[in-house]
Protein backbone atom coordinates (compact mmCIF):
# COMPACT_ATOMS: atom_id res chain seq x y z
CA UNK A 1 0.00 0.00 0.00
CA UNK A 2 2.82 2.60 0.73
CA UNK A 3 4.12 2.02 -2.46
CA UNK A 4 0.81 2.91 -4.42
CA UNK A 5 0.84 5.82 -2.56
CA UNK A 6 4.13 6.97 -3.46
CA UNK A 7 3.57 6.16 -6.84
CA UNK A 8 0.42 8.24 -6.42
CA UNK A 9 2.51 10.99 -5.00
CA UNK A 10 4.68 10.60 -7.66
CA UNK A 11 2.45 11.43 -10.46
CA UNK A 12 0.81 14.32 -9.02
CA UNK A 13 4.34 16.05 -8.30
CA UNK A 14 4.95 15.12 -11.91
CA UNK A 15 1.21 17.05 -13.35
CA UNK A 16 2.45 20.89 -13.20
CA UNK A 17 5.24 19.39 -15.43
CA UNK A 18 2.51 17.53 -17.96
CA UNK A 19 0.97 21.04 -18.00
CA UNK A 20 3.85 23.61 -17.93
CA UNK A 21 4.36 24.89 -21.78
CA UNK A 22 7.77 26.79 -22.54
CA UNK A 23 8.30 29.12 -25.55
CA UNK A 24 11.08 31.09 -26.94
CA UNK A 25 11.88 33.93 -29.60
CA UNK A 26 14.22 36.46 -30.43
CA UNK A 27 13.80 40.61 -28.93
CA UNK A 28 14.59 43.50 -31.03
CA UNK A 29 16.34 46.28 -28.77
CA UNK A 30 18.25 49.05 -28.40
CA UNK A 31 21.16 49.22 -26.11
CA UNK A 32 20.95 51.22 -23.22
CA UNK A 33 24.02 53.59 -23.48
CA UNK A 34 23.64 54.54 -27.29
CA UNK A 35 19.83 54.20 -28.80
CA UNK A 36 21.23 54.27 -32.58
CA UNK A 37 22.97 50.63 -31.81
CA UNK A 38 20.52 47.50 -32.15
CA UNK A 39 21.25 44.44 -30.34
CA UNK A 40 19.49 41.07 -29.99
CA UNK A 41 17.73 39.79 -26.48
CA UNK A 42 16.24 36.58 -26.04
CA UNK A 43 12.69 36.21 -24.48
CA UNK A 44 11.64 33.39 -22.76
CA UNK A 45 8.21 32.59 -21.30
CA UNK A 46 7.21 29.27 -19.50
CA UNK A 47 3.17 29.07 -18.50
CA UNK A 48 2.19 27.07 -15.35
CA UNK A 49 -0.92 25.48 -13.61
CA UNK A 50 -1.08 28.39 -11.01
CA UNK A 51 -3.13 31.45 -9.91
CA UNK A 52 -2.32 34.33 -12.61
CA UNK A 53 0.55 35.78 -11.32
CA UNK A 54 3.24 37.22 -13.70
CA UNK A 55 6.95 36.83 -12.97
CA UNK A 56 9.80 38.70 -14.81
CA UNK A 57 13.43 38.21 -14.78
CA UNK A 58 15.60 40.21 -16.61
CA UNK A 59 19.60 40.14 -17.11
CA UNK A 60 20.92 42.56 -17.47
CA UNK A 61 18.17 44.76 -15.32
CA UNK A 62 15.54 46.56 -17.51
CA UNK A 63 13.34 49.30 -16.28
CA UNK A 64 10.46 49.34 -14.42
CA UNK A 65 8.21 49.75 -17.75
CA UNK A 66 9.41 46.22 -19.14
CA UNK A 67 7.13 44.65 -15.85
CA UNK A 68 4.23 46.50 -16.64
CA UNK A 69 4.52 46.46 -20.84
CA UNK A 70 4.65 42.69 -20.25
CA UNK A 71 2.02 42.42 -18.06
CA UNK A 72 -0.27 44.66 -19.96
CA UNK A 73 0.77 42.24 -22.92
CA UNK A 74 -0.48 39.03 -21.25
CA UNK A 75 -3.57 40.14 -20.78
CA UNK A 76 -3.85 41.24 -24.59
CA UNK A 77 -2.64 37.54 -25.41
CA UNK A 78 -5.02 35.82 -22.46
CA UNK A 79 -8.00 38.15 -24.23
CA UNK A 80 -7.14 37.03 -27.93
CA UNK A 81 -6.80 33.83 -26.93
CA UNK A 82 -9.88 33.63 -24.99
CA UNK A 83 -8.14 31.76 -21.82
CA UNK A 84 -8.35 31.53 -18.94
CA UNK A 85 -5.67 32.93 -17.39
CA UNK A 86 -6.49 33.07 -13.13
CA UNK A 87 -5.60 29.68 -13.58
CA UNK A 88 -1.68 29.69 -14.73
CA UNK A 89 1.42 31.42 -14.18
CA UNK A 90 3.12 32.80 -16.23
CA UNK A 91 7.10 33.15 -15.85
CA UNK A 92 8.91 35.70 -18.22
CA UNK A 93 12.71 35.93 -19.10
CA UNK A 94 14.63 38.26 -20.48
CA UNK A 95 18.58 38.28 -21.15
CA UNK A 96 20.84 40.36 -23.45
CA UNK A 97 24.34 40.47 -23.66
CA UNK A 98 24.66 44.37 -22.31
CA UNK A 99 22.24 46.74 -21.08
CA UNK A 100 19.04 47.10 -23.90
CA UNK A 101 16.16 49.18 -23.40
CA UNK A 102 12.67 46.72 -23.94
CA UNK A 103 10.07 48.93 -22.40
CA UNK A 104 6.54 49.08 -24.17
CA UNK A 105 8.28 48.13 -27.39
CA UNK A 106 8.55 44.44 -25.92
CA UNK A 107 4.78 44.48 -25.96
CA UNK A 108 4.11 42.99 -29.35
CA UNK A 109 6.61 40.28 -29.42
CA UNK A 110 5.44 39.34 -25.67
CA UNK A 111 1.91 39.04 -26.52
CA UNK A 112 2.79 36.61 -29.80
CA UNK A 113 4.38 34.87 -27.66
CA UNK A 114 2.31 34.18 -25.29
CA UNK A 115 -0.67 33.66 -27.68
CA UNK A 116 1.67 30.78 -29.27
CA UNK A 117 2.01 28.90 -26.17
CA UNK A 118 -1.82 29.40 -24.92
CA UNK A 119 -2.79 28.01 -28.67
CA UNK A 120 -0.16 25.47 -28.92
CA UNK A 121 1.03 27.28 -32.27
CA UNK A 122 4.64 26.52 -33.47
CA UNK A 123 6.56 30.48 -34.28
CA UNK A 124 8.70 30.39 -37.10
CA UNK A 125 12.52 31.59 -36.04
CA UNK A 126 13.43 34.21 -39.23
CA UNK A 127 10.90 36.70 -38.04
CA UNK A 128 11.08 39.12 -35.56
CA UNK A 129 8.93 42.03 -34.46
CA UNK A 130 9.03 45.57 -32.27
CA UNK A 131 6.00 47.36 -31.51
CA UNK A 132 3.86 48.32 -28.56
CA UNK A 133 1.01 46.51 -27.84
CA UNK A 134 -2.26 48.40 -27.09
CA UNK A 135 -6.05 47.88 -26.80
CA UNK A 136 -7.90 45.29 -28.87
CA UNK A 137 -3.83 44.36 -30.36
CA UNK A 138 -3.07 47.37 -31.68
CA UNK A 139 0.33 47.82 -32.89
CA UNK A 140 1.38 51.19 -31.63
CA UNK A 141 4.79 53.05 -32.86
CA UNK A 142 8.50 52.71 -31.29
CA UNK A 143 11.73 54.07 -31.55
CA UNK A 144 15.02 53.28 -32.84
CA UNK A 145 13.85 51.04 -35.85
CA UNK A 146 16.48 50.92 -38.08
CA UNK A 147 19.09 49.96 -35.75
CA UNK A 148 16.87 47.24 -34.53
CA UNK A 149 16.23 46.60 -38.06
CA UNK A 150 19.80 46.44 -38.36
CA UNK A 151 20.32 44.15 -35.54
CA UNK A 152 17.86 41.28 -37.01
CA UNK A 153 19.46 41.26 -40.17
CA UNK A 154 23.21 40.94 -38.47
CA UNK A 155 21.20 37.85 -36.36
CA UNK A 156 20.28 36.32 -39.46
CA UNK A 157 16.66 37.05 -39.82
CA UNK A 158 14.69 37.14 -43.01
CA UNK A 159 11.27 39.31 -41.72
CA UNK A 160 11.20 42.43 -39.49
CA UNK A 161 7.93 43.27 -38.48
CA UNK A 162 7.53 46.92 -37.86
CA UNK A 163 4.68 49.44 -36.90
CA UNK A 164 2.82 50.99 -39.75
CA UNK A 165 4.14 54.22 -40.50
CA UNK A 166 5.37 54.45 -43.96
CA UNK A 167 8.90 55.79 -43.15
CA UNK A 168 11.37 55.65 -40.42
CA UNK A 169 12.32 58.64 -38.89
CA UNK A 170 15.83 58.50 -36.84
CA UNK A 171 16.96 61.78 -35.84
CA UNK A 172 16.98 64.15 -38.61
CA UNK A 173 17.24 61.62 -41.26
CA UNK A 174 13.79 59.68 -42.82
CA UNK A 175 13.82 56.71 -44.83
CA UNK A 176 11.21 54.80 -46.74
CA UNK A 177 10.86 51.04 -45.81
CA UNK A 178 11.05 50.05 -49.44
CA UNK A 179 14.76 51.75 -49.70
CA UNK A 180 15.98 50.51 -46.35
CA UNK A 181 14.61 46.93 -47.42
CA UNK A 182 16.72 47.23 -50.52
CA UNK A 183 19.90 48.65 -48.78
CA UNK A 184 19.52 45.69 -46.36
CA UNK A 185 18.52 42.74 -48.10
CA UNK A 186 15.19 42.01 -45.63
CA UNK A 187 11.84 41.97 -45.57
CA UNK A 188 10.43 44.94 -43.75
CA UNK A 189 6.50 44.39 -43.31
CA UNK A 190 4.57 46.96 -41.95
CA UNK A 191 1.84 45.33 -39.82
CA UNK A 192 -0.98 47.51 -37.84
CA UNK A 193 -2.89 44.77 -35.50
CA UNK A 194 -1.77 41.24 -33.50
CA UNK A 195 -4.03 39.23 -36.27
CA UNK A 196 -1.65 40.49 -39.19
CA UNK A 197 1.50 39.87 -37.20
CA UNK A 198 0.71 36.52 -36.08
CA UNK A 199 -0.05 35.24 -39.71
CA UNK A 200 3.59 36.17 -40.38
CA UNK A 201 5.09 34.10 -37.25
CA UNK A 202 2.16 30.75 -37.34
CA UNK A 203 1.04 30.89 -40.93
CA UNK A 204 -2.51 31.33 -39.26
CA UNK A 205 -4.57 32.99 -41.26
CA UNK A 206 -7.55 35.27 -39.78
CA UNK A 207 -10.83 33.95 -40.72
CA UNK A 208 -13.23 35.30 -42.45
CA UNK A 209 -15.56 37.44 -40.95
CA UNK A 210 -18.88 38.92 -41.71
CA UNK A 211 -18.11 42.48 -43.90
CA UNK A 212 -20.50 44.16 -41.46
CA UNK A 213 -22.19 44.01 -38.55
CA UNK A 214 -25.49 41.78 -37.52
CA UNK A 215 -27.42 45.36 -36.31
CA UNK A 216 -30.39 43.72 -33.39
CA UNK A 217 -33.24 44.51 -35.18
CA UNK A 218 -35.08 45.67 -31.77
CA UNK A 219 -31.58 47.37 -30.94
CA UNK A 220 -32.43 49.68 -34.23
CA UNK A 221 -36.12 50.29 -34.25
CA UNK A 222 -36.03 51.32 -30.33
CA UNK A 223 -32.71 53.68 -31.21
CA UNK A 224 -34.70 54.76 -33.86
CA UNK A 225 -37.56 55.55 -31.93
CA UNK A 226 -35.21 57.24 -28.94
CA UNK A 227 -33.91 59.87 -32.28
CA UNK A 228 -36.96 60.22 -33.43
CA UNK A 229 -38.50 61.58 -30.05
CA UNK A 230 -35.34 63.52 -28.95
CA UNK A 231 -35.00 64.85 -32.80
CA UNK A 232 -38.89 65.64 -32.64
CA UNK A 233 -38.01 67.67 -29.22
CA UNK A 234 -35.70 69.74 -30.54
CA UNK A 235 -38.49 71.01 -33.21
CA UNK A 236 -40.89 71.74 -30.60
CA UNK A 237 -37.92 73.48 -28.67
CA UNK A 238 -37.06 75.40 -31.53
CA UNK A 239 -40.85 76.15 -32.53
CA UNK A 240 -41.25 77.40 -29.00
CA UNK A 241 -38.41 79.35 -28.77
CA UNK A 242 -38.58 81.28 -32.35
CA UNK A 243 -42.66 82.41 -31.21
CA UNK A 244 -41.05 84.41 -28.55
CA UNK A 245 -39.23 86.99 -30.87
CA UNK A 246 -36.77 87.95 -28.58
CA UNK A 247 -33.67 90.39 -28.58
CA UNK A 248 -30.65 88.04 -29.06
CA UNK A 249 -27.37 89.10 -27.25
CA UNK A 250 -24.15 87.28 -27.79
CA UNK A 251 -24.88 84.45 -25.80
CA UNK A 252 -28.07 83.74 -26.83
CA UNK A 253 -27.13 84.15 -30.54
CA UNK A 254 -24.22 81.50 -29.92
CA UNK A 255 -26.38 79.02 -28.15
CA UNK A 256 -29.56 79.07 -30.67
CA UNK A 257 -26.11 79.07 -33.75
CA UNK A 258 -25.01 76.01 -32.04
CA UNK A 259 -28.63 74.58 -31.70
CA UNK A 260 -29.35 75.08 -34.86
CA UNK A 261 -26.35 73.16 -36.01
CA UNK A 262 -26.72 70.15 -33.98
CA UNK A 263 -30.11 69.77 -35.29
CA UNK A 264 -28.97 69.71 -38.73
CA UNK A 265 -26.36 66.88 -37.48
CA UNK A 266 -28.79 65.55 -36.13
CA UNK A 267 -31.20 65.10 -39.21
CA UNK A 268 -28.09 63.86 -41.21
CA UNK A 269 -27.45 61.48 -39.34
CA UNK A 270 -31.25 60.00 -39.27
CA UNK A 271 -30.68 60.11 -42.77
CA UNK A 272 -27.87 57.62 -42.68
CA UNK A 273 -29.37 55.83 -40.30
CA UNK A 274 -26.82 56.46 -37.54
CA UNK A 275 -29.57 56.51 -35.30
CA UNK A 276 -27.27 56.94 -31.42
CA UNK A 277 -25.51 59.90 -34.05
CA UNK A 278 -28.52 61.34 -34.36
CA UNK A 279 -29.74 61.34 -30.72
CA UNK A 280 -26.69 62.48 -29.51
CA UNK A 281 -26.76 65.35 -31.84
CA UNK A 282 -30.34 66.59 -31.00
CA UNK A 283 -29.62 65.97 -27.46
CA UNK A 284 -27.25 68.37 -27.41
CA UNK A 285 -29.44 70.85 -29.30
CA UNK A 286 -32.18 69.93 -26.91
CA UNK A 287 -30.22 71.41 -24.13
CA UNK A 288 -29.54 75.02 -26.08
CA UNK A 289 -33.14 75.29 -26.58
CA UNK A 290 -33.75 74.20 -23.08
CA UNK A 291 -31.54 77.11 -21.79
CA UNK A 292 -32.54 79.80 -24.70
CA UNK A 293 -36.40 79.32 -23.10
CA UNK A 294 -35.54 79.27 -19.33
CA UNK A 295 -33.69 82.54 -20.19
CA UNK A 296 -36.47 83.75 -21.94
CA UNK A 297 -38.76 83.30 -19.37
CA UNK A 298 -37.63 85.77 -16.95
CA UNK A 299 -37.20 83.05 -13.86
CA UNK A 300 -37.04 84.41 -10.43
CA UNK A 301 -34.75 82.49 -8.34
CA UNK A 302 -38.15 80.83 -6.67
CA UNK A 303 -38.89 79.99 -9.79
CA UNK A 304 -35.75 78.39 -10.89
CA UNK A 305 -35.35 76.59 -7.34
CA UNK A 306 -39.09 75.12 -8.24
CA UNK A 307 -38.32 73.69 -11.79
CA UNK A 308 -35.15 72.56 -9.98
CA UNK A 309 -36.84 70.40 -7.21
CA UNK A 310 -39.48 69.27 -9.95
CA UNK A 311 -36.63 67.84 -11.72
CA UNK A 312 -35.02 66.46 -9.06
CA UNK A 313 -38.58 64.68 -7.73
CA UNK A 314 -38.79 62.86 -11.45
CA UNK A 315 -34.96 62.21 -10.95
CA UNK A 316 -36.20 60.16 -7.72
CA UNK A 317 -39.08 58.21 -9.35
CA UNK A 318 -37.22 56.61 -12.34
CA UNK A 319 -34.67 55.50 -9.77
CA UNK A 320 -37.37 53.29 -8.04
CA UNK A 321 -38.58 52.49 -11.05
CA UNK A 322 -34.89 51.25 -12.66
CA UNK A 323 -33.94 50.08 -9.13
CA UNK A 324 -36.43 47.37 -8.97
CA UNK A 325 -35.64 45.85 -12.41
CA UNK A 326 -33.84 42.32 -13.05
CA UNK A 327 -30.71 42.49 -14.80
CA UNK A 328 -30.85 39.35 -16.85
CA UNK A 329 -28.46 40.16 -20.38
CA UNK A 330 -25.83 42.50 -21.52
CA UNK A 331 -28.18 44.76 -23.03
CA UNK A 332 -29.91 45.25 -19.72
CA UNK A 333 -26.63 45.91 -18.02
CA UNK A 334 -25.51 48.29 -20.46
CA UNK A 335 -29.00 49.96 -20.25
CA UNK A 336 -29.43 50.62 -16.70
CA UNK A 337 -26.04 51.76 -16.50
CA UNK A 338 -26.22 54.31 -19.36
CA UNK A 339 -29.73 54.89 -17.63
CA UNK A 340 -28.06 55.73 -13.64
CA UNK A 341 -25.19 57.51 -14.85
CA UNK A 342 -27.48 59.63 -16.79
CA UNK A 343 -29.62 60.16 -14.02
CA UNK A 344 -26.78 60.50 -11.25
CA UNK A 345 -25.36 63.21 -13.55
CA UNK A 346 -28.62 65.17 -13.36
CA UNK A 347 -28.87 64.58 -9.81
CA UNK A 348 -25.73 66.26 -9.57
CA UNK A 349 -26.48 69.24 -11.93
CA UNK A 350 -29.49 69.86 -9.95
CA UNK A 351 -27.07 70.26 -6.68
CA UNK A 352 -25.69 72.66 -8.00
CA UNK A 353 -28.25 75.11 -9.39
CA UNK A 354 -29.60 74.77 -5.18
CA UNK A 355 -26.35 75.29 -4.54
CA UNK A 356 -25.52 78.15 -6.99
CA UNK A 357 -29.32 79.42 -7.08
CA UNK A 358 -27.81 83.91 -7.23
CA UNK A 359 -26.01 83.05 -10.01
CA UNK A 360 -28.69 83.13 -12.48
CA UNK A 361 -26.93 82.37 -15.56
CA UNK A 362 -25.43 79.43 -14.60
CA UNK A 363 -28.09 78.14 -12.56
CA UNK A 364 -30.22 77.91 -16.02
CA UNK A 365 -27.43 76.38 -17.97
CA UNK A 366 -27.62 73.66 -15.25
CA UNK A 367 -31.49 73.23 -15.21
CA UNK A 368 -31.43 72.84 -18.95
CA UNK A 369 -28.60 70.05 -18.80
CA UNK A 370 -29.96 68.42 -15.89
CA UNK A 371 -33.81 68.44 -17.24
CA UNK A 372 -32.47 67.15 -20.93
CA UNK A 373 -30.06 64.83 -19.05
CA UNK A 374 -33.26 63.36 -17.58
CA UNK A 375 -35.18 63.14 -20.08
CA UNK A 376 -32.98 60.82 -22.28
CA UNK A 377 -32.22 58.70 -19.17
CA UNK A 378 -36.04 57.85 -19.77
CA UNK A 379 -35.30 57.13 -23.25
CA UNK A 380 -32.70 54.66 -22.51
CA UNK A 381 -34.93 52.88 -19.83
CA UNK A 382 -36.77 51.19 -22.80
CA UNK A 383 -33.95 49.69 -23.52
CA UNK A 384 -34.03 47.28 -20.24
CA UNK A 385 -36.49 44.69 -21.68
CA UNK A 386 -34.09 41.56 -20.91
CA UNK A 387 -33.22 41.06 -24.76
CA UNK A 388 -30.60 38.62 -25.94
CA UNK A 389 -28.53 35.80 -24.25
CA UNK A 390 -28.76 35.44 -20.18
CA UNK A 391 -25.88 35.34 -17.91
CA UNK A 392 -25.66 35.36 -14.28
CA UNK A 393 -25.44 38.85 -12.76
CA UNK A 394 -25.75 39.02 -9.72
CA UNK A 395 -23.73 41.47 -7.52
CA UNK A 396 -21.33 39.50 -6.27
CA UNK A 397 -20.39 38.43 -9.83
CA UNK A 398 -20.85 42.50 -11.10
CA UNK A 399 -18.77 43.31 -8.23
CA UNK A 400 -15.90 40.57 -9.28
CA UNK A 401 -15.77 42.53 -12.82
CA UNK A 402 -15.82 45.60 -11.31
CA UNK A 403 -12.69 45.21 -9.20
CA UNK A 404 -10.83 43.39 -12.21
CA UNK A 405 -11.97 46.09 -14.25
CA UNK A 406 -10.63 48.63 -11.84
CA UNK A 407 -7.08 46.56 -11.22
CA UNK A 408 -6.51 46.60 -15.28
CA UNK A 409 -7.28 50.39 -15.35
CA UNK A 410 -4.81 50.81 -12.03
CA UNK A 411 -2.13 48.75 -14.11
CA UNK A 412 -2.19 50.75 -17.47
CA UNK A 413 -2.50 54.03 -15.15
CA UNK A 414 1.04 53.35 -13.50
CA UNK A 415 2.19 52.85 -17.25
CA UNK A 416 1.17 55.81 -18.76
CA UNK A 417 1.76 57.60 -15.42
CA UNK A 418 5.48 56.54 -16.48
CA UNK A 419 5.80 58.62 -19.62
CA UNK A 420 2.65 61.26 -19.67
CA UNK A 421 1.55 62.03 -16.09
CA UNK A 422 0.44 65.48 -16.70
CA UNK A 423 -2.24 64.04 -19.26
CA UNK A 424 -3.95 61.49 -16.28
CA UNK A 425 -6.05 63.90 -14.53
CA UNK A 426 -9.42 63.45 -15.81
CA UNK A 427 -8.61 59.63 -16.03
CA UNK A 428 -8.33 59.27 -12.14
CA UNK A 429 -11.02 61.46 -11.44
CA UNK A 430 -13.17 58.58 -13.31
CA UNK A 431 -11.22 55.94 -11.55
CA UNK A 432 -12.09 57.52 -8.04
CA UNK A 433 -15.54 57.89 -9.13
CA UNK A 434 -15.46 54.09 -9.80
CA UNK A 435 -13.83 53.65 -6.30
CA UNK A 436 -17.10 55.01 -4.95
CA UNK A 437 -19.49 53.40 -6.61
CA UNK A 438 -18.07 50.29 -5.37
CA UNK A 439 -17.71 51.54 -2.01
CA UNK A 440 -21.31 52.39 -2.20
CA UNK A 441 -22.52 48.61 -3.77
CA UNK A 442 -23.00 50.64 -7.44
CA UNK A 443 -21.52 47.87 -8.86
CA UNK A 444 -22.40 48.33 -12.23
CA UNK A 445 -21.92 51.73 -12.32
CA UNK A 446 -18.24 51.21 -10.65
CA UNK A 447 -17.57 48.69 -13.63
CA UNK A 448 -18.91 51.33 -16.37
CA UNK A 449 -16.54 54.14 -14.87
CA UNK A 450 -13.70 51.72 -14.51
CA UNK A 451 -14.53 50.78 -18.07
CA UNK A 452 -14.23 54.01 -19.28
CA UNK A 453 -11.22 55.38 -17.51
CA UNK A 454 -9.65 52.30 -18.95
CA UNK A 455 -10.29 53.63 -22.72
CA UNK A 456 -9.13 57.35 -21.26
CA UNK A 457 -5.71 55.05 -20.28
CA UNK A 458 -5.32 53.48 -23.65
CA UNK A 459 -6.25 56.13 -26.28
CA UNK A 460 -3.29 57.71 -24.87
CA UNK A 461 -1.25 54.78 -25.49
CA UNK A 462 -2.82 54.58 -28.94
CA UNK A 463 -1.57 58.03 -30.17
CA UNK A 464 1.90 57.18 -28.55
CA UNK A 465 4.23 58.36 -30.57
CA UNK A 466 2.84 58.84 -33.78
CA UNK A 467 2.52 61.24 -36.18
CA UNK A 468 -0.35 63.71 -36.72
CA UNK A 469 -0.37 62.85 -40.25
CA UNK A 470 -0.57 59.37 -39.34
CA UNK A 471 -3.52 59.61 -37.32
CA UNK A 472 -6.40 59.02 -39.52
CA UNK A 473 -4.83 55.40 -40.15
CA UNK A 474 -4.22 54.53 -36.79
CA UNK A 475 -8.36 55.66 -36.47
CA UNK A 476 -9.24 53.27 -39.57
CA UNK A 477 -7.18 50.15 -37.61
CA UNK A 478 -9.26 50.98 -34.32
CA UNK A 479 -12.29 51.12 -36.20
CA UNK A 480 -11.61 47.72 -37.97
CA UNK A 481 -10.85 46.05 -34.56
CA UNK A 482 -13.73 47.40 -33.18
CA UNK A 483 -16.24 46.30 -35.76
CA UNK A 484 -14.74 42.57 -35.73
CA UNK A 485 -14.81 42.52 -31.89
CA UNK A 486 -18.64 43.84 -32.24
CA UNK A 487 -19.32 40.91 -35.08
CA UNK A 488 -17.55 38.16 -32.80
CA UNK A 489 -20.15 39.18 -29.92
CA UNK A 490 -23.16 39.05 -32.15
CA UNK A 491 -22.17 35.62 -32.81
CA UNK A 492 -22.00 34.62 -29.37
CA UNK A 493 -25.89 35.79 -29.13
CA UNK A 494 -25.05 39.00 -27.64
CA UNK A 495 -25.48 42.96 -28.97
CA UNK A 496 -23.49 45.14 -26.84
CA UNK A 497 -25.26 48.30 -27.59
CA UNK A 498 -23.24 50.49 -25.87
CA UNK A 499 -20.32 49.08 -27.96
CA UNK A 500 -22.30 49.36 -31.10
CA UNK A 501 -23.63 53.01 -30.16
CA UNK A 502 -19.84 54.04 -29.60
CA UNK A 503 -18.54 52.75 -32.56
CA UNK A 504 -21.18 54.11 -34.69
CA UNK A 505 -20.79 57.46 -33.07
CA UNK A 506 -17.10 57.39 -33.62
CA UNK A 507 -17.57 57.10 -37.48
CA UNK A 508 -19.97 60.07 -37.47
CA UNK A 509 -17.02 61.68 -35.78
CA UNK A 510 -14.17 60.71 -37.56
CA UNK A 511 -14.11 63.12 -40.73
CA UNK A 512 -13.98 66.42 -38.30
CA UNK A 513 -12.97 65.36 -34.99
CA UNK A 514 -10.94 62.55 -35.18
CA UNK A 515 -9.20 62.52 -31.91
CA UNK A 516 -12.59 62.36 -30.17
CA UNK A 517 -13.56 59.91 -32.48
CA UNK A 518 -10.25 57.74 -31.39
CA UNK A 519 -11.48 58.16 -27.74
CA UNK A 520 -15.37 56.81 -28.39
CA UNK A 521 -13.35 54.11 -30.82
CA UNK A 522 -12.05 53.16 -27.54
CA UNK A 523 -15.01 52.99 -24.88
CA UNK A 524 -16.67 51.00 -27.97
CA UNK A 525 -14.15 48.66 -27.48
CA UNK A 526 -14.17 48.22 -23.48
CA UNK A 527 -17.91 48.26 -23.70
CA UNK A 528 -18.19 45.22 -26.39
CA UNK A 529 -16.60 42.83 -24.63
CA UNK A 530 -18.06 42.89 -21.20
CA UNK A 531 -19.30 39.62 -21.51
CA UNK A 532 -15.70 38.04 -20.43
CA UNK A 533 -15.84 38.68 -16.99
CA UNK A 534 -19.46 36.95 -16.74
CA UNK A 535 -18.82 33.40 -18.26
CA UNK A 536 -20.83 30.03 -18.12
CA UNK A 537 -18.93 27.82 -15.96
CA UNK A 538 -19.53 25.04 -18.47
CA UNK A 539 -18.38 27.23 -21.25
CA UNK A 540 -14.53 26.43 -22.57
CA UNK A 541 -13.06 23.73 -20.59
CA UNK A 542 -10.47 23.34 -22.76
CA UNK A 543 -9.39 26.58 -22.73
CA UNK A 544 -9.41 27.15 -19.22
CA UNK A 545 -7.54 23.95 -18.40
CA UNK A 546 -5.20 24.65 -21.14
CA UNK A 547 -4.46 20.98 -21.78
CA UNK A 548 -3.09 19.46 -24.70
CA UNK A 549 -5.62 16.41 -24.76
CA UNK A 550 -2.68 14.08 -26.82
CA UNK A 551 0.14 15.21 -24.40
CA UNK A 552 -1.87 14.54 -21.45
CA UNK A 553 -3.14 10.78 -22.80
CA UNK A 554 0.37 10.24 -23.73
CA UNK A 555 1.66 10.88 -20.50
CA UNK A 556 -1.30 9.07 -18.65
CA UNK A 557 -0.46 6.36 -20.45
CA UNK A 558 3.05 6.43 -20.00
CA UNK A 559 2.27 6.95 -15.99
CA UNK A 560 -0.22 3.89 -15.62
CA UNK A 561 1.81 1.39 -17.70
CA UNK A 562 4.79 2.59 -15.89
CA UNK A 563 1.99 2.01 -12.65
CA UNK A 564 1.09 -1.13 -13.92
CA UNK A 565 4.55 -2.20 -14.71
CA UNK A 566 6.24 -0.78 -10.95
CA UNK A 567 2.92 -2.60 -9.37
CA UNK A 568 3.41 -6.16 -11.18
CA UNK A 569 7.46 -5.73 -10.64
CA UNK A 570 6.13 -5.99 -6.86
CA UNK A 571 4.44 -8.19 -7.34
CA UNK A 572 6.66 -10.30 -8.62
CA UNK A 573 9.50 -9.74 -6.24
CA UNK A 574 7.17 -9.99 -2.98
CA UNK A 575 6.66 -13.45 -4.49
CA UNK A 576 10.08 -14.47 -5.24
CA UNK A 577 10.95 -13.31 -1.62
CA UNK A 578 8.39 -15.29 -0.30
CA UNK A 579 9.38 -18.12 -2.21
CA UNK A 580 12.49 -18.14 -1.07
CA UNK A 581 11.78 -18.27 2.81
CA UNK A 582 9.40 -20.54 2.10
CA UNK A 583 12.62 -23.08 0.83
CA UNK A 584 14.92 -21.88 3.08
CA UNK A 585 12.54 -22.85 6.27
CA UNK A 586 11.70 -26.18 4.20
CA UNK A 587 15.84 -26.91 3.92
CA UNK A 588 16.20 -26.05 7.66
Amino acid sequence: MKKIIIFLIAFLLFLPVVFAKQGHMKLLAVSEENEQKGGIADLFLQIEPGTGRVFLETFPLTRVDTQISTRFAKEIACEFSSVECDNFDFFYTITADSAIIAGPSAGAPITILTISLLNGWPLKEDAAITGTINSGGLVGPVGGLKAKIEAGKREGMSKILIPKGKQIREGNKTYSIENLSRELGIEIIEVGALKEALEHFTGKKPENRAKNVSIDPSYEETMKMLAIELCARSTKLSNDFSKLKISAGNETKNAEKNALNLTKKGREAFSEKMYYSSASYCFGANVEYSYLLLSAGNLTKEGILEKARQVKNDIEKLEKQVGSFQIKTITDLESYMVVKERLLEADDIIGLVFENSNETETSLRNLAFANERLNSAKSWATFMDSRGREFNLNKEIVKDACKKKISEVEERFQYVQIYFPQNLANTRKELDYAYQDLNKENYELCLFKASKAKANVDIILSVFGIEPEQVDDVLKEKQKIVKENLIDETKKGIFPILGYSYYEYANALSNDDPFSAMLYSEYALELSNLDIYFKDGKKNIKKKLGIDKKALFGTLFVFIFGFVIGIASIKIIEFQRKKYKKFRANKK
